[in-house]
């Protein structure tokens, strides 16, 4: 009975998928891609909805330093091998 709720309430607004899919992935639920498949919107169209929304993605990534020393690392095993 909820389910059948629930799915006649997104047939009736269908923003509605968006909005939850923009709450899902700004409480850390859903990764973005996942997101923009509950929205049923692409990657591109789901961080444009967040943007215009006020969220930033904040996407951390290695120093250089720690993927010189990763790759250094690889290179090293593969001398080895």
């Amino acid at each position: 009975m909820l389910e059948d709720a629930f799915k006649i309430m997104i047939e009736a607004r269908p923003g509605l998928k968006l909005e939850m899919a923009v709450e899902l992935y700004r409480s850390g639920k859903v990764s973005l891609s996942r997101g923009a498949e509950i929205a049923g919107v692409s990657a591109e169209s789901f961080k444009s909805a967040l943007e215009q929304r006020g969220y930033r993605r904040i996407v951390e990534a290695q120093s250089s330093n720690e993927v010189r020393k990763e790759v250094e690392s690889i290179l090293d095993r593969s001398r080895d091998s």
